[in-house]
């Protein structure tokens, strides 16, 4: 456990060691989370998207071997 000093600013250094032991770099986003008796700060789970144009979503969907009824269900499933 380390002592760290807050900043005028609200801000803390995460020191150098615990950076690297869970792979923190700069602008990597981090999830602060209070607790009863503190805060908890990890690494943020980041997932990559990808963008489609409509001519590609079209060929996705044609490719789509699903039914009408498999679909829905997997659709419902979704939005809960």
């Amino acid at each position: 456990m380390e002592t760290l000093i807050v900043g005028e600013r609200g801000q803390i250094t995460i020191p150098k060691e615990v950076r690297e032991r869970l792979g923190i770099r700069p602008k990597s986003p981090v999830v602060i989370e209070v607790k009863d008796d503190g805060l908890v700060i990890r690494p943020a789970v980041t997932i990559a998207l990808r963008k489609f144009s409509d001519k590609r979503i079209k060929e996705i969907t044609r490719e789509d071997i699903l039914d009408k009824d498999e679909r829905k269900k997997i659709l419902a499933g979704w939005k809960k």
